[in-house]
This record gives structure tokens, C-alpha cells and sequence, in this order.
């Protein structure tokens, strides 16, 4: 039996070795790669930790942090499906009925989530000057739009020379 890790920044051919078939035997130590479509050969059984790494937006420090929160049960489905995509499948899943009870039925979208005086900059940057006219997949909140459009306002990087400047 062979210990393998799987995550995002991992060289690729590293990743490739990781799915591909047969030598046996594997445990797959993996980030939230269980929840994407990816199909990992071989795969009969998930262990569930229930928590992954998110960036939210702490008020307080007026900055957008890494922390580990419960996921949500669509996310807890989707990973367990990575147990069966080829064959029967388990999942062992590390938390208790009630706490499933307890968790959001889904992910709360980053836009709603994070500060998005970023995300303003570039929008303005790409030559919409008001933001909130903006063609976004998921309107975010009016107050989000203001606090990033008073954040661009005061920040270093803000001039009236800039190419293009927000309403």
C-alpha cells in the first residue's frame, strides 16, 4: 500500500502519478480535490474530515484571512461520491449526526464572503467605471460595492490619474 498526496500546487508529474492506475494499493492524502469531477482510479473509500481551509473576510482586521470551517453538506456529497465513481464505494465521514444537521445545505459564494476592493480595481481597470453596472455571474451585496469603492477611495493606489476611475 502506497501514502500519496494530492493538491493543487503539487508539481504536475507528480499529480499525474497519483492518478494513474494500477501499482497497487493507494491512500490519497487530498485537499478539496475530492469535491471537483476529478476521477482518482481505484478510489473505494473517502475519509471525511468535514473541514476545509476558506478565505473569509474578518471585519475587524479588514482583511480577507485563510481559516478551517465546516464544510457544507453539498460539499460533504460531492466528496463522498469520489467513493463510487468506478465501483461500489464507502464513506467514513468524521463528525456526528447532529453536526450534519447543523451544517449550511451550501458553500456561501467568495463574492459574498470576501472584500472585493480587489476585484473593484480590476473592474475599473477593465474599463467599467461603475461596478455595480457590472455583468457579474453573482451580483454582490450594495454594502460589499461600498465598502470596496470607499477602500479604493482612500487606498495609495488610487489617483485621478489612473486610466480608468470608479463612479
Amino acid at each position: 500500500m502506497r501514502l500519496v498526496e494530492l493538491f493543487g500546487d503539487q508539481d504536475p508529474r507528480e499529480q499525474d502519478a497519483v492518478l494513474r492506475p494500477g501499482g497497487g494499493r493507494k491512500v490519497v492524502l487530498a485537499t478539496n480535490v475530492a469535491e471537483t469531477s476529478l476521477t482518482i482510479p481505484g478510489v473505494t473509500a473517502v475519509v471525511d474530515s468535514g473541514l476545509a481551509r476558506r478565505m473569509s473576510h474578518d471585519p475587524g482586521l479588514g482583511l480577507d484571512r485563510l481559516e478551517l470551517a465546516p464544510i457544507a453538506r453539498a460539499a460533504a456529497d460531492q466528496r463522498a461520491g469520489r467513493a463510487g465513481r468506478e465501483a461500489p464505494g464507502l464513506c467514513l465521514r468524521l463528525w456526528t449526526a447532529a453536526d450534519e444537521r447543523g451544517r449550511a445545505a451550501e458553500e456561501v459564494p467568495e463574492i459574498r464572503r470576501l472584500d472585493l476592493a480587489r476585484v473593484v480595481l480590476e473592474v475599473c481597470a477593465f474599463g467599467e467605471p461603475d461596478p455595480a453596472r457590472f455583468a457579474w455571474f453573482e451580483v454582490p451585496p450594495a454594502a460589499s460595492l461600498a465598502r470596496a469603492r470607499a477602500c479604493c477611495s482612500r487606498s495609495a493606489r488610487w489617483s485621478p490619474r489612473a486610466a480608468t476611475r470608479c463612479a
